[in-house]
């Protein structure tokens, strides 16, 4: 059991580390890496709901959508509407039409925040570390109520507590915003934090898996480690133009 905590911690360590190095790497660089990650959340996800949907639509989407979010959203709808044809399936066309806008969209919003300033992306991305990190080793300590039990077993009432004040803390320090408008903000986006997580649960628990991948060890996949970030980024990005 030490080992395996070990190696969560490592792991987490290095993705921090890599996502740092992202965050700060020129255009050429970071674009690639999202349309990276894009891919892996895509393929993810469409094999977790059983629909045969080529990842590289979910990086063909996150490109169009850095240009223009409305031309992503229509690629996303002709692209699901091509899968749902084929298969004349509407099933297939809604799950096609999720990992789209999940995969796709949601991640353009980094490229948004990277544009405005590459400080501003940071900001988000230790947020919802400190929000994960909080809740984590809370809800593993002191944990004993039950927070969305059908949704995510493990996680307690005392873990969202403690990442949500964590959270709050640290963005207030960070947001350089007036305290009220900074607690305010801080309050919305562990709302989103904490959703991004449960719209991940959802559909574990639907489609009976722990994980989904284990391409990242104790973190499982790429999914399961950002997807507080992806309901995060696109909030974000309107709350600092307001």
């Amino acid at each position: 059991m030490e080992r395996f905590y070990r190696s969560r911690e490592t792991v987490g360590l290095l993705v921090g580390l890599v996502s740092l190095v992202i965050v700060f790497s020129p255009l050429y660089i970071f674009i690639p890496a999202v349309a990276f990650l894009s891919y892996r959340v895509a393929k993810e996800v469409s094999q977790a709901l059983k629909v045969e949907l080529y990842p590289v639509f979910a990086s063909t989407v996150f490109l169009i959508s850095c240009l223009h979010t409305g031309m992503g959203i229509v690629l996303s709808a002709i692209l699901s509407l091509t899968r749902g044809y084929r298969s004349w399936s509407m099933e297939d066309f809604l799950k096609s039409f999720l990992v789209l806008i999940y995969a796709g969209i949601l991640p353009s919003y980094l490229y948004t925040l990277k544009v405005l300033h590459d400080y501003q992306l940071l900001k988000v991305l230790i947020f919802t570390w400190v929000v994960d990190v909080f809740s984590y080793y809370v809800g593993k300590h002191l944990g004993k109520h039950p927070f969305f039990p059908k949704l995510s077993p493990k996680k307690t009432w005392e873990g969202f507590l403690g990442g949500a004040i964590g959270g709050v803390v640290t963005f207030s320090f960070i947001s350089g915003l007036p305290p009220f408008k900074s607690l305010l903000c801080g309050v919305l986006l562990i709302l989103c934090a904490v959703s991004g997580d449960l719209f991940k649960s959802f559909i574990k628990r639907q489609v009976g898996i722990k994980d989904f991948s284990d391409i990242l060890g104790g973190h499982g996949g790429f999914t399961d480690r950002f997807d507080s970030l992806l309901f995060t980024a696109p909030v974000y990005s309107a709350l600092i133009v307001l």
